[in-house]
């Protein structure tokens, strides 16, 4: 199949970003027909960089210098220009676009690029699909020009030079437009137009070579992809999605009940389809396509692989109280982030039902918490008591050795190890007794040694350890250890890790 691309170029992009924003706020914004200018530095000297209609019609130009615009035009209003937020708003723009296809590119600092491959056809074709987007961008109040094409580098210069909509198929249409549009530098530019050369046809038919001699390796490679010789590069905003559904309407919606029943139908799709492939969902995203250009991004997690589409809901509802929906909802797309396998299972057995139950009430903490602040421990390779296990996100998938369920281990550990006195029968024996908190108390059972090494790679000082369960009279149960060897410098220390109940 081959490629269409649909190239978006927004004139006007950072003036009315401004106003866009200004509107949403209820805040005042100088009218159309008061000359505007945006301002900013440039080697110390301020240069604007973008004029409304108003201040070009009174012969005010980007790149004047703001006491010559002021020369111009004494009535001139003057903002400062703000490119962070610009690129950030038109990155938004770019996710909106995204109702169109799963593939749109940032294209320069005032456009779009969409891969429209295959996915015409959802709208009734490429004219449809403008006129679809023609429609939204009109609402919006955007000053743009679209053009649809077979390569990126003829949509955009189709977009920027040519009459816009559909690219025509002959190529003496393309070769008509101005050496502009091969997007080159301001430099390479003037140079070429300093030769004369003015239309793209003047430099086709001449050699590659002898261009790339004399004006180096940017202007035959920008002719080739325009003409079909070469392709650039597209790096879309966001990874394509494999398990996707997607549901719009004519109108708006924002009523909760309406957003919570879409929803579910979206869900329920999704889940057929991991079904059909034996997978279950681990995190999900939920976009809510606002009429004023923006979306609404929500994410959940799940601690195992889920197909339950009433479970998810669940989920979803936490994060949809609160969200701001603008002046409605025209689109909605749901995204299966992350899968893992999820065989079919019988569900109505009672273990299996508890640990759903307990999987449920992770996932419904997790989300109102913060994974992070729902935990549990898993074991680590290490053999040395306190760093034997490690504290992860309940929902983590489980990593390294099982736990060791033979050798007596106290249900907690004390966080520091309480020094004890102690005496034993024979050198690797058991205490026969401990001195702990000035009282002493008789061993009467002990269970041990068991004997752990230091850790020879780790560089830090350690000695050999024996560790002993032991019983007192006074009814307490304690995990002692004995660090270090009699007859050894510096002499045995013993310490009480933990208690058993």
């Amino acid at each position: 199949m081959s490629r269409r691309y649909l190239s978006l170029w927004l004139s006007a992009w950072p003036l009315e970003r401004m106003r866009l924003k200004a509107r949403r706020q209820g805040r005042p914004f100088p009218p159309e027909e008061a000359p505007l200018a945006l301002v900013a530095p440039e080697r110390g000297v301020p240069l604007l960089t973008a004029v409304n209609p108003a201040g070009r019609a009174l012969g005010v130009t980007p790149g004047l210098p703001l006491a010559d615009a002021r020369a111009i035009c004494p009535g001139l209003l003057v903002r400062d220009a703000e490119p962070v937020a610009d690129a950030e708003e038109l990155a938004t723009l770019g996710l909106w676009c995204t109702r169109y296809s799963p593939k749109v590119m940032l294209d320069g600092t005032d456009g779009l690029a969409v891969d429209i491959t295959g996915c015409s056809h959802l709208f009734g074709g490429e004219r449809s699909l403008v006129a679809h987007l023609e429609q939204r961008l009109n609402r919006l109040g955007l000053t743009y020009r679209l053009a649809v094409a077979g390569r990126l580098a003829q949509g955009w210069a189709w977009a920027r030079f040519g009459a816009g909509g559909l690219t025509p198929a002959a190529e003496e249409a393309v070769l008509a437009l101005p050496v502009a549009a091969l997007r080159l530098e301001a430099g390479l530019l003037q140079a070429l137009q300093r030769l004369g050369f003015r239309r793209i046809g003047q430099l086709a038919g001449l050699p590659r070579a002898a261009l790339l001699t004399r004006f180096g390796p940017a202007l035959p490679t920008r002719l080739d992809r325009l003409l079909g010789q070469g392709e650039e590069e597209f790096t879309p905003l966001r990874e394509t999605r494999e398990f996707a559904v997607r549901i719009g309407w004519p109108e708006p919606i924002g009523r909760s009940e309406d957003i919570a029943a879409a929803t579910l139908r979206l869900l329920t799709s999704l889940c057929r389809e991991l079904e059909r492939t034996q997978l279950g969902a681990r995190r999900l995203a939920l976009g809510l396509y606002r009429v004023d250009g923006k979306v609404a991004r929500l994410a959940v997690g799940t601690s195992r692989p889920v197909r339950d589409p009433v479970h998810l809901l669940r989920l979803l509802t936490l994060e949809l109280d609160g969200v701001d929906i603008g002046f409605g909802v025209e689109f909605m797309l749901l995204e299966a982030l992350e899968t893992a396998p999820l065989g079919a299972a019988q569900a109505d057995l009672a273990a299996d039902a508890d640990a759903a139950d307990l999987d449920r009430l992770v996932d419904q903490l997790a989300q109102r918490l913060g994974a992070a602040r729902v935990v549990r421990l898993q074991p680590v390779d290490s053999h040395l008591p306190e760093r034997a296990q490690e504290l992860v996100p309940a929902g983590a998938v489980f990593r390294g050795r099982p736990w060791l369920a033979r050798q007596p281990r106290p249900l907690r550990l004390l966080p520091h190890p309480e020094p004890v006195e102690a005496m034993a029968g024979v050198p690797d024996g058991p205490p026969l007794w401990l001195r702990r908190r000035r009282e002493c108390q008789h061993v009467i059972a002990a269970t041990g040694p068991e004997r752990i090494l230091p850790e020879w790679w780790r560089d830090e000082p350690g000695s050999l350890r024996d560790y002993y369960r032991v019983t007192t009279a006074e009814g307490g149960s304690f995990w002692v250890s004995r660090d270090g060897l009699y007859g050894g410098h510096p002499p045995p220390q013993w310490r009480v890790r933990g208690a058993f109940v």
